[in-house]
């Protein structure tokens, strides 16, 4: 007897197993691609809070170089005022040459910038007090 059945191999008529391995094949490809998808937006979402968080300490950064360009400013200022204050006490001592206000020392090693300041003012105050001391011993033997 002659049995009804193809002719054709099962790989090429798509029947069989070879059909299901290729829907099976399918259905990876997407399953692949929609991972894939998936940690694209991940990532993309991810990189988008990176941003945020970066822009966030770029303005706090520039804040805060803007408080130490404002503090600088000041600094200077008081600098240049005490050094003023310091040659119109000194100012009856003639054969003192006063210069201009030094350059800023470099090579001081970093601290909290208000340390510098209150040392400025102790040697500020002690200018004025031996100043004031030196006055007195000199009425008193007048």
């Amino acid at each position: 007897m002659i049995s009804h059945a193809s002719v054709v191999p099962a790989q090429r008529s798509g029947d069989g197993v070879s059909e299901v391995a290729a829907v099976t094949a399918m259905e990876r490809y997407k399953e692949i691609v929609g991972l894939a998808a998936e940690s694209a937006e991940r990532m993309r979402e991810a990189d988008r809070e990176r941003v945020r968080d970066l822009l966030a300490r770029l303005a706090a950064s520039q804040d805060r170089v803007a408080e130490l360009v404002e503090q600088e400013v000041l600094t200077r200022a008081g600098v240049r005022l005490l050094w003023e204050a310091a040659g119109e006490v000194l100012w009856e001592e003639r054969w003192m040459q006063l210069s201009p206000v030094p350059r800023p020392d470099e090579s001081v090693p970093p601290r909290d910038q208000r340390e510098y300041l209150m040392a400025m003012d102790v040697a500020y105050q002690a200018l004025e007090d031996t100043l004031q001391k030196r006055g007195l011993l000199w009425r008193k033997s007048s």
